[in-house]
């Protein structure tokens, strides 16, 4: 009668880890979520979440994606982001740019996209970039062969 072992009720223990969008589903507006994602329906807006995007073969989405793994079988117009891994099935679809630290597209796929490599150096990239712009423009005698000064003299 009076027992140590707690049952478990399958009502109470919560919702499920997977966050699912079926087909005829339709959304204005940005996703931000902790748990994986299912996507069959339509989406137009940003979606995040902190782990795994699958877009099925009837899902769209018109907006950013960011996740630590994102699989595309359906359509995403936009900027993906994973940081793990990028997977565009044989029926997938991306147009935008892809940022990834691994990427596997399957034959078949359809990938107009600019491919970059992640990374979560941010701000050591800013300062990269404004260190090579202020090189710019700041041409000495010494960088350049004599002939090339000389050509620019004179024109």
């Amino acid at each position: 009668m009076w027992t140590s072992e707690k049952k478990s009720n399958p009502a109470m223990d919560g919702p499920s880890s997977t966050s699912f969008f079926a087909p005829g589903f339709r959304m204005i507006g940005d996703i931000d979520s902790s748990n994986d994602i299912r996507v069959e329906g339509i989406i137009q807006g940003n979606l995040t979440t902190t782990k795994r995007v699958i877009v099925g073969t009837t899902g769209q989405i018109i907006g950013n994606v960011k996740a630590s793994h994102i699989s595309i079988l359906g359509e995403v117009v936009g900027e993906v982001m994973a940081t793990d891994i990028t997977i565009i099935g044989e029926t997938g679809v991306v147009h935008g740019t892809v940022i990834t630290n691994k990427i596997k597209v399957e034959t078949g796929a359809e990938v107009e996209a600019c491919i970059k490599k992640y990374s979560d150096k941010k701000e050591s990239n800013k300062g990269e970039k404004e260190e090579s712009k202020s090189k710019v423009g700041k041409i000495t005698e010494n960088s350049l062969q004599p002939q090339l000064i000389k050509e620019a003299l004179d024109n």
